[in-house]
């Protein structure tokens, strides 16, 4: 007698269409990918960082971040893939690689993606904007959140609400103008998406989830056209060498449209609605008052009070269940700052915004000089921040000493995280310094390209100003003099100086000669606070 084997069941497959940086779409992911259970996870973002994502949970990597591809012959042609804390893509990833199920990115790969935008700083796609914001838009809501909150969670009774939203976004892309389905561009990666689905499909996974764009989902629903399709759009894709890593972000380059195309304008905002754990408005009113108070305001806990109740009752008078950021910002405006518009400024740069600088993990692959430049910061206590920060060096201790030489080979590297400043202290004297030091997620890219230059970042300006003594002008030479004396490279200084004295002897242009005469002078008065021979350079000024 034999058994009939049971019914294999079909594979689920749940898309689920979000919204890029929205805490309220985060949040709804995490209680879906709860409630399904799944065995796979497919996450929009390019394909071929799927080894990057098991360090999304190691110890050291702290959103915002991004996922950073640049060309291995142009590291210039580079693209980011950001994520914060209250991204759903970030949750789905984390979650996933908690739970031990098998994920893994679904977008076109870097390999690709950068191939197409070969001279020119690559752009993730997505130029149409934030689709879930123009269903805001239509529905009178200035902000996607608010709209997130108000119609979508508030009013489903706590049914999932991607469902709807795959609906509302396949009406939306069958009344489109201006033809975007017909993108070839977005035709490839939603075909690119559709093959690792049917491929995770065919390794054995039964419950697969999709995190995706909401603008995607209803490419990616329901039934899929034939495969055959796809492979005719994807066939013939140009291919470039790439590489990936992760890198920090910050929440003031989140609030720039980059990245998934819409940026979103208040970072800060989403963040604090993605941590704060209840009354999410008593909470942020008070926060801004200890920053104004923290700026010598006199904010009392009657303001807090008071603003309060009226962005409660702003909110009720609009209809709407809670206070969203609108409500808030008139509240700040009117009552903490008291209409002062300089006051209102600095809550909206500081905190609407915020100027949080996130961290990536030890593991993380990165270029030596990264590694030289990381080393060399922890050993001189300098931080990266995303915040503008001056500070006054004094060059006759050396640990602010190590710091200038620091700072100098960096510009020599044209990696400008710290530019020279003018002092809020009085003073005629050479050892003295001010620097002005602002953290921005694009000098990550400029440190892959002096990378080319050498593994440290002393060897890698030693290298850079050979380069220059070897083809630079008189104009070039003597303002790479005046820098790499102040970076303190004795011996790519003395091939400079051979190099500028060779050139000065052959310039017969007395313009030239005089407007290379002052840097020259700099140099040598800047020389003995640092205790640098600087004769020979004495007589070429003379020569």
């Amino acid at each position: 007698m034999t058994v009939a084997a049971e019914p294999v069941a079909d594979p689920v497959v749940e898309v689920f269409g979000i919204r890029h940086h929205g805490p309220g779409s985060a949040r709804s992911l995490v209680r879906a990918l709860e409630d399904l259970a799944p065995d796979a996870v497919l996450i929009e973002g390019p394909a071929d960082a799927d080894a990057l994502i098991g360090l999304s949970t190691a110890e050291g990597m702290r959103p915002p971040v991004a996922l950073l591809a640049y060309a291995a012959d142009d590291p210039a042609v580079a693209a980011f893939w950001p994520f914060a804390v209250f991204s759903p893509e970030w949750q789905a990833m984390t979650w996933a690689c908690r739970a031990g199920v098998h994920v893994a990115f679904c977008d076109l790969p870097a390999t690709n993606t950068l191939a197409l935008r070969s001279g020119e700083q690559a752009r993730r796609g997505q130029l149409r904007g934030d689709p879930l914001a123009a269903l805001a838009g239509a529905a009178g809501y200035d902000d996607p959140e608010r709209w997130w909150d108000d119609v979508v969670e508030s009013r489903l009774d706590g049914a999932s609400p991607f469902p709807a939203l795959t609906e509302a976004m396949a009406a939306l892309r069958e009344g489109e103008e201006d033809g975007h389905p017909g993108d070839p561009h977005e035709q490839q990666r939603e075909a690119y998406m559709r093959q690792v689905l049917r491929a995770t499909l065919k390794a054995g996974h039964r419950r697969v989830a999709v995190v995706c764009g909401a603008w995607h989902a209803p490419a990616l629903a329901g039934p899929l056209r034939p495969a055959s399709h796809d492979l005719r759009t994807l066939r013939g894709l140009p291919k470039r060498k790439v590489a990936v890593t992760w890198v920090p972000w910050t929440h003031s380059r989140l609030a720039t449209a980059t990245g998934y195309g819409a940026g979103v304008t208040s970072p800060g905002w989403y963040h604090h609605l993605w941590t704060a754990p209840d009354r999410p408005v008593t909470r942020w009113l008070t926060g801004v008052a200890h920053s104004l108070r923290e700026r010598d305001l006199a904010v009392s806990t009657a303001h807090v009070i008071d603003a309060v109740r009226l962005a409660d009752h702003l909110a009720a008078l609009r209809g709407r269940p809670l206070a969203g950021l609108a409500e808030v910002d008139e509240a700040t405006r009117s009552v903490l700052c008291e209409g002062d518009d300089v006051a209102a400024r600095f809550v909206t740069e500081h905190l609407v915004v915020g100027e949080l600088l996130g961290s990536v993990a030890d593991a993380v692959p990165t270029v030596p000089l990264e590694a030289d430049l990381v080393r060399t910061c922890r050993t001189l206590r300098v931080k990266r921040e995303a915040v503008v920060r001056k500070t006054d060096l004094d060059l006759r201790r050396p640990l602010d000493l190590g710091r200038s030489r620091l700072f100098h080979r960096l510009r020599l590297l044209g990696i400008d995280w710290a530019t020279p400043a003018r002092s809020d202290v009085q003073g005629t004297g050479t050892f003295r310094e001010t620097w002005q030091l602002e953290w921005q997620p694009e000098l990550s890219v400029r440190i892959v390209e002096a990378a080319v230059w050498g593994t440290t970042v002393e060897s890698a300006a030693a290298a850079r100003v050979r380069q220059v003594a070897e083809n630079g002008g008189l104009a070039d030479l003597t303002r790479t003099l005046e820098r790499c004396l102040a970076a303190d490279l004795p011996e790519p200084f003395a091939e400079l100086l051979r190099a500028l004295d060779a050139q000065a002897a052959r310039d017969v242009d007395v313009v030239h000669l005089m407007e290379a005469l002052p840097a020259l002078v700099r140099a040598h008065r800047y020389g003995d606070v640092r205790g640098t021979d600087v004769s020979a350079l004495a007589r070429v000024a003379t020569a």
